[in-house]
């Protein structure tokens, strides 16, 4: 045969028959079986010597190891030995090389004249100098005998085993095949073995991709598999291989300890890149990594030819873990360092690019901190804030100037804000000496007045917003709304140290109710919170909100003009309808950012404890607590730890309860909007508590901040309901009955489970009879439009169905059951029913 042939196992199987059967009738033979690690050469051999010896054949086997590679005539030593030399013997012969291989050629001739014999040769990339002449020595006289010479060894042959292969080209008697991966119906033959003769097609092709067609790796699965308790016999569909488990680590490192220095260069290098490899990356990172364009392709066809790649990407998982796992430190640092550069010319995502550049050291060059600052601005534009502080803290230690990790600083906080506004308090000493500095951007000092705010440091946070407004004329456009904006904020979140705020216009003035849909969320956001704040909650800043809630939902919500929306319709005493958008805000939070969630949710919790539905208020507080640690809410930890002492307190857990209160409070939180929230829910507890006296101190104090502030939110004044109870117990009925009246005499409060409260509790001190004169609002009755919606809705008909049958668009239908909602007082579809039927509304 001359040349070589690319034969899988049953082929080269087939083959060997052949010789063997001419080796038999006196046509001497040899063959030489090359191929990577693993792809079945050994067994190739096991297979020979066993038909050999079933048809009366003489077996002559050696093995060569790399141990044994310096010790002259190992190899052809181990031959001797299995034709009874004795060891006295084989050392005498091996004084002399042609003395050996004429001993051995001698010896096989005579014994081929009784039987036919195999002689085998595994590994000879292995073999010595001196066994590999004495081999050459037979095989060269090969042909007139009764003899099959059956030699294995690796695809890359050392450069010393040149004289075989040439051999083996020239010679008509030798055969030189290389071995390929096993074909789908060799893979069969193995899965029928373990699994039954039931397996179908489709599991014949998961098991041969999983295993790139390598024996050793197939078989290695095949232990993983049954180690898992899988059943042997199965007719039922595909069986898919298992993901890899010892076996697979075992047969991959075995295969990683085989691999040349380029080998294992290549193989580090496409496990580096994983799923983002492709042509051209996987050929700029070995050029980065100092490897010629033959080198890589050699190396790559050689590791597809093992069965571990598709020449790009791992076919199992469990694979790369172990390359990975195997790669030293150094060369780690620098493979991931050269992956980013190479990711970075092919143009490949930001997110790839960075992903690369933070598991290596901090790389100095301008590129690489440009490349993570910008891979960490979209991971925050996807609100993935944990990514992108794992690139901006790369970004920072990589900075090599003082002003540019200013900024990076800068930006590491505002992610970090995103994901624990805690995290930022570490940050601000150091941001206040860059903003005094002067290396801050006009926008990275407007969120750090944000930062010492939520921190309750209003006095540096009321400096950098004079500064700011001094030198507005500078400020781009965008910059200056939501200089605004903060403003508006501060003014509603500290009513005495952001009063300056309170009345300040927002330029130029627009109606609230037509500014929604504008480009900018936070702008709309601050138009409504600062309408609420000069004018009150109007029914125009009402709508604004609702549209500013419908612009929102659909997406991942902008945290601040969610809040003012849900702000105005709770000062507008709509808690029904505030807590129907907190529900629907809730639904898909796990997308938004933790301190998005974590803010949503405890406004849930908060609207569910006025509404009195105790249960839900406690699980979304928690969840809440659970998702920000204490001390990174700041001043607004008061919110979820008051929604929780309330759902406790209305359930009867006053020890759940008196546990918030051990949690440390800033002290100026009772200066802001959350200090109030807590007072009340102090006194509350002190009151289910049988502490009346303290009770009545915290709800007095309500009251205080309540005048002081100008406050007039009617969830809030329902602290005379409780100050009233706390009196009652204390004796004094008639001061107890004077704050019921005025309580019942207010606008209703938006929560039928505190207007409940106050009414059975004034009736049980003054007698069913002595009601009060109860202020009540005129529901307004539903226009033509509205009405025809609501009876559409109230017969189940969606809201797609009703835009088709009255030819309008499904907002529009949307718009109208909300202001259907509003009106009956219902929070929902299934309101509808009972609201319609019980009342006489006037059609417009």
């Amino acid at each position: 045969m001359s040349g070589m042939e690319l034969a899988e196992r049953c082929r080269a199987q087939q083959l060997l028959d052949r010789l063997f059967r001419n080796a038999r009738d006196g046509r001497g033979q040899a063959a030489l079986v090359l191929g990577p690690p693993g792809v079945g050469k050994t067994g190739v051999v096991d297979y020979v010597k066993d038909r050999a010896e079933r048809a009366g054949a003489t077996v002559l086997s050696a093995t060569a190891s790399a141990a044994e590679r310096s010790s002259p005539l190992g190899v052809v030593a181990q031959l001797l030995s299995s034709l009874g030399y004795s060891m006295d013997e084989i050392a005498a012969m091996c004084d002399s090389s042609a003395q050996v291989a004429a001993a051995v050629h001698d010896a096989v001739s005579l014994l081929a004249e009784h039987t036919p014999v195999i002689v085998t040769v595994d590994d000879i990339h292995d073999m010595d100098h001196e066994s590999l002449r004495c081999l050459l020595y037979v095989i060269h006289r090969v042909a007139p005998l009764r003899v099959l010479i059956l030699l294995t060894g690796s695809s890359a042959l050392p450069q010393q085993s040149l004289l075989l292969t040439a051999e083996y080209m020239r010679n008509p008697s030798c055969s030189l095949l290389r071995l390929a991966a096993l074909c789908a119906s060799c893979v069969k033959e193995v899965l029928v073995e373990h699994m039954g003769s039931g397996i179908c097609d489709r599991t014949v092709s998961l098991w041969r991709r999983a295993s790139g067609g390598s024996p050793l790796l197939l078989h290695a699965l095949l232990k993983d598999w049954s180690g898992s308790g899988a059943p042997g016999e199965t007719g039922r569909g595909a069986i898919p291989p298992p993901p890899g488990g010892d076996a697979v680590r075992f047969a991959v490192q075995y295969l990683h300890g085989l691999m040349t220095e380029d080998g294992l260069r290549t193989a580090r290098a496409l496990a580096v890149l994983g799923e983002s490899a492709t042509e051209e990356r996987v050929e700029r990172l070995l050029h980065h990594l100092g490897m010629s364009a033959g080198e890589a392709a050699r190396s790559r066809n050689a590791l597809e030819a093992s069965g571990l790649t598709d020449g790009l990407r791992y076919h199992l998982e469990a694979a790369r873990d172990v390359v990975l796992e195997r790669i030293p430190g150094d060369e780690r640092t620098l493979l991931h360092r050269s992956a980013a550069l190479a990711l970075r010319e092919s143009n490949a995502e930001l997110g790839e690019v960075a992903g690369h550049l933070i598991h290596a050291r901090p790389a100095p060059e301008p590129w690489a901190v440009i490349a993570l600052r910008e891979a960490a601005a979209q991971a925050l534009h996807e609100h993935d804030a944990e990514r992108a502080v794992a690139f901006l803290r790369s970004a920072y230690d990589a900075s090599a100037d003082g002003s540019t990790r200013a900024v990076v600083r800068a930006e590491l906080a505002q992610a970090e804000w995103e994901m624990d506004p805690g995290a930022v308090r570490w940050h601000l000493t150091d941001l206040l000496d860059e903003h005094r500095a002067g290396r801050l951007s006009r926008e990275h000092s407007l969120l750090l007045g944000m930062y010492l705010l939520w921190s309750g440091r209003t006095q540096e946070a009321g400096d950098i917003l004079a500064e700011l407004e001094a030198a507005r004329e500078d400020l781009s456009q965008d910059t200056r709304a939501r200089l605004k904006a903060l403003r508006v904020w501060f003014a509603y979140f500290f009513p005495t140290y952001g009063a300056r705020y309170r009345d300040a216009p927002l330029e130029p003035p627009h109606d609230p109710g037509q500014c929604i849909m504008s480009v900018d969320p936070q702008w709309d956001g601050a138009l409504v919170l600062a309408s609420l704040l000069t004018e009150g909650p109007t029914e125009d800043a009402c709508e604004a909100a609702e549209q500013l809630l419908q612009a929102q939902v659909p997406h991942r919500p902008h945290l601040a003009p969610t809040m003012a929306a849900l702000i105005s319709l709770i000062r507008a005493a709509r808690l029904a309808r505030a807590a129907d958008w907190c529900n629907r805000l809730v639904v898909g939070c796990s997308e938004y950012t933790t301190t998005c969630q974590a803010l949503l949710l405890a406004a849930s919790a908060i609207l569910e404890s006025w509404l009195g539905n105790f249960t839900t208020a406690l699980t979304r507080a928690e969840q809440a607590l659970a998702l920000l640690p204490p001390s990174a809410w700041g001043v607004a930890i008061g919110l979820p730890l008051s929604a929780k002492v309330l759902a406790c307190a209305g359930l009867g857990d006053l020890d759940t309860a008196a546990e918030c209160f051990r949690v440390p409070v800033p002290q100026l939180m009772f200066q802001s909007l959350p200090g109030l929230h807590y007072l009340q829910a102090r006194g509350r507890l002190h009151l289910a508590a049988g502490r009346h006296q303290a009770a009545l101190g915290d709800f007095y104090a309500c009251r205080d901040l309540m005048d002081a502030w100008n406050l007039r939110v009617s969830v809030f004044t329902a602290w005379r309901v409780h100050a009233a109870e706390a009196l009652a117990e204390l004796g004094d009925r008639d001061e107890a009955v004077r704050l019921l009246t005025e309580e019942l005499a207010q606008p209703d409060t938006g929560s039928p489970w505190l207007r409940k409260q106050a009414q059975a509790l004034y009736d049980r001190l003054g007698g069913v009879g002595a009601r009060p004169p109860v202020v009540t609002e005129e529901l307004p009755a539903l226009s033509r439009a509205e009405h025809r919606v609501a009876q559409l809705a109230q017969e189940g008909l969606t809201n797609r169905e009703i835009a088709e049958q009255l030819g309008v668009t499904p907002s529009t239908v949307e718009q109208h059951l909300t202001r259907v909602y509003r009106k009956l007082g219902v929070r929902g579809r299934t309101g509808l029913s009972p609201a319609l039927n019980s009342a006489d509304f006037l059609r417009a």
